[in-house]
């Protein structure tokens, strides 16, 4: 069976794209590249760059989704797919939104007859509603990570985890190879065509500029984790550059298929700091004090009132390794200070983006 290689790419698809394409990379020799993507008005963009398109307008229909991926070598659910025959392999770019269990595990059924990026909120703590403790720092060498996403699945179901349990579930059953990247906070200004903001830090300056100041969720400041845009697509097509070649054999899929990518550590406070000052300069608010706020309040400002959404994107705590990444060959650029800085130019085009 072919291998999935599995990474919800929320607003990452593009720049993983551009990366593809002005790499000096030889994946493309060995392949063919489609991008399935939703709406006419950006399938006459790729079209007019002379990448082939397939339209695609409902992850919900199953039975469409098992009939596109069945069409090709290899297919993707928001992401990045290779086939491992090198000579004769497709990659698939589908940059519409993820988040669907049954049209997730209905690619890979697809795949039985032509790979995802997800994210660490999958293992974050939850210390506001205190509702879960987590001190450990997981690595991505660990045995133990596919059944602890199921232990805490379990007790608290959580959208994306359960679409990454199906994921590996349903490639184990089906005899597809998965690979999942479960990256932390993305940060950076993205290559795409289209949207090139990540989530996270563009929704707080959102909030703050309706409301006028920065908010920060309650009195947490654990640590959290981050990654730069471009680093996170350099370990994306390392992963299916050597799933193209067959290079598989150090490479675990499935139940052992998880890889993380964290490069920075930083704050919740030094989050909402580094926002609300960027969003001074700029002259988007004017104050730089930070509040901070109940649940409640925090979920309906970022994330249409999820609050189990919000506590684990915007006041958790995880720690992870990416050693099996590293051994893979990842070798992310972007330090602390890279950070730290971005917050300006995030500003900057959010603000214009407003306008």
């Amino acid at each position: 069976m072919l291998p999935y290689l599995f990474s919800k790419l929320r607003r990452s698809g593009g720049t993983i794209l551009s990366t593809l394409l002005d790499s000096k990379t030889d994946l493309l020799d060995h392949c063919n590249l489609t991008l399935l993507v939703r709406g006419e008005d950006k399938a006459r963009v790729f079209d007019g760059k002379g990448l082939r398109t397939v339209l695609f307008d409902d992850l919900e229909n199953t039975a469409e989704v098992e009939r596109v991926a069945s069409n090709f070598d290899c297919a993707g659910f928001t992401s990045l797919f290779c086939k491992q025959d090198v000579n004769h392999g497709t990659v698939i770019i589908n940059t519409t939104p993820g988040g669907s269990v049954n049209s997730a595990a209905a690619f890979i059924r697809g795949l039985g007859k032509g790979k995802a990026l997800t994210g660490t909120s999958n293992l974050a703590d939850q210390p506001i509603t205190n509702a879960y403790h987590e001190p450990r720092a997981f690595t991505d060498a660990s045995p133990d990570l596919y059944p602890y996403l199921q232990h805490r699945n379990s007790l608290t179901p959580y959208a994306q985890r359960t679409t990454d349990l199906t994921v590996i579930s349903t490639g184990l059953s089906s005899g597809v190879k998965t690979y999942i990247i479960m990256p932390p906070t993305i940060y950076g200004i993205g290559t795409g065509f289209f949207n090139r903001l990540t989530i996270q830090v563009p929704t707080i300056m959102r909030s703050a500029l309706r409301t006028g100041q920065v908010l920060q969720l309650g009195a947490n400041d654990g640590d959290v984790e981050c990654v730069q845009c471009e680093d996170l697509a350099d370990l994306y097509i390392l992963m299916a550059r050597r799933v193209v070649r067959g290079e598989l054999e150090d490479m675990p899929s499935g139940a052992r298929g998880i890889y993380f990518a964290s490069t920075s550590r930083y704050t919740w406070g030094e989050f909402a700091a580094g926002i609300a000052k960027a969003l001074f300069e700029v002259g988007g608010i004017k104050t730089k004090e930070v509040k901070k706020v109940g649940l409640e309040e925090a979920a309906k400002e970022w994330t249409g009132g999820h609050q189990l959404l919000c506590e684990l994107n915007f006041g958790s705590n995880f720690r992870t390794r990416p050693d099996t990444s590293r051994t893979l060959g990842w070798t992310p650029t972007r330090t602390k200070d890279d950070f730290d800085s971005h917050y300006l130019e995030t500003a900057k085009l959010v603000m214009n983006t407003q306008k």
